[in-house]
């Protein structure tokens, strides 16, 4: 496991951990982890998320519930080698029991009370489930704009207090770090806590390991995006031990109904603080399937700099679908056996554009789907039309 400081991604300061914002500037954290060799980057005789250890920020205690290792399946779609990773099966069915193994973890090593947090629904539950494992207690701040109610009873049933937050997910943000503190690890997973990036730099070994080398393209469906950065981080450190020589094109898709990060993406790169500008413009929230996804950045713009700058480096894009494409990419995967929610079809949704896809049909894409179809009434109803 890696050594490491959190620093500002702005100004450099460096702080101990836990922090949540840069004391100098108050721009977001970010950790600066040790270098990797190439054998920190294969699998080793440990459980759930700390088979892959080494990628990842050093902690003492190592709370799993058998996360990560998630299948990777060819998909028949047409166009480029379609493959879908899902961390959809994961314990609580999505992709955030990575961050929540390791956070549960730093959370015993601080010797903290439990977590807290703001989420749409499936953070609720992962927290829940972990900090029930860990023995922690748990906190959660959610929208009532979320549409959550099956996600809440769930977390409420892993022993979760669950507090409603009048608006959308940025006010239930405002409210969960209002209430972090000494005793409680706010793990809401945007980047407000740099920890939980780090815990999905696996994923970048794991689909080499599958695949026998590198995708062309990740799609990744992003509201705040530290999923596709920690993805993007982890393919860094596989060219960094020399096991790979290239990253993929780091692909970013949200719903057209909240979009910031695609509107600052499509309207050129032209340096920081253009983008930063962009993201602080107001946006107009409209109803969406995709609730997991849909994040106007209120009130933490700058974090959505880190998710872009990574897209950029990647020599990616981020693009918006509509709601149509992301039923349809629903009905499509569970048509092949694959249940998920809207905002997971979302990834599959953007393959449909050449743009995301590549021009030639040997172009190898892999799209993350992100969280299990039974936790939300919504995909029901989508994936019974027709």
């Amino acid at each position: 496991m890696r050594t490491f400081t959190a620093a500002c991604v702005r100004c450099g300061h460096t702080t101990g951990y836990p922090a949540y914002r840069c004391p100098a500037c108050a721009s977001p954290l970010a950790l600066d982890l040790a270098p990797v060799a190439a054998a920190d980057c294969r699998p080793t005789t440990g459980r759930g998320v700390w088979r892959y250890a080494g990628l990842l920020p050093r902690v003492r205690h190592a709370v799993t519930l058998g996360e990560g290792e998630t299948p990777l399946l060819p998909l028949r779609h047409g166009g480029a080698a379609t493959h879908v990773k899902l961390e959809s099966v994961n314990p609580s069915l999505s992709f955030k029991d990575r961050a929540m193994a390791l956070a549960a973890s730093a959370a015993l090593d601080h010797g903290l009370t439990g977590l807290v947090l703001a989420s749409t629904g499936n953070a609720a539950v992962s927290a829940a489930s972990y900090a029930a494992a860990a023995g922690l207690r748990c906190r959660v701040f959610c929208a009532t704009g979320s549409n959550a109610g099956n996600k809440l009873e769930t977390a409420r049933a892993h022993g979760a207090e669950v507090e409603l937050v009048a608006g959308h997910y940025s006010d239930a943000y405002a409210a969960a770090i209002r209430a972090e503190g000494q005793a409680w690890l706010n793990v809401t997973t945007t980047y407000r806590n740099p920890l939980l990036t780090e815990a999905y730099r696996p994923i970048a070994a794991e689909l080499v390991d599958d695949l026998g080398g590198v995708p062309d393209a990740v799609v990744v469906p992003v509201g705040a995006g530290p999923l596709l950065r920690g993805i993007w981080l982890g393919f860094t450190d596989l060219v960094a031990a020399g096991l790979i020589t290239s990253v993929p094109r780091m692909v970013g898709v949200q719903a057209e109904a909240c979009a910031p990060l695609a509107r600052a993406w499509g309207a050129g790169y032209r340096g920081r603080e253009e983008w930063a500008a962009s993201l602080r413009q107001p946006i107009e929230v409209g109803p969406t399937a995709a609730a997991a996804i849909a994040d106007a950045l209120r009130g933490y713009e700058d974090e959505g700099l880190l998710t872009l700058d990574a897209v950029r480096r990647s020599g990616g894009r981020i693009s918006a679908v509509d709601e149509p494409a992301i039923a349809e990419a629903g009905r499509h995967l569970a048509r092949q056996g694959l249940f998920v929610e809207p905002a997971a079809a979302a990834a599959l949704a953007a393959l449909h554009d050449l743009a995301v896809a590549g021009p030639g049909r040997a172009d190898t894409c892999v799209a993350v789907l992100t969280g299990h179809g039974a936790k939300e009434p919504s995909t029901l109803t989508a994936g019974s039309a027709r």
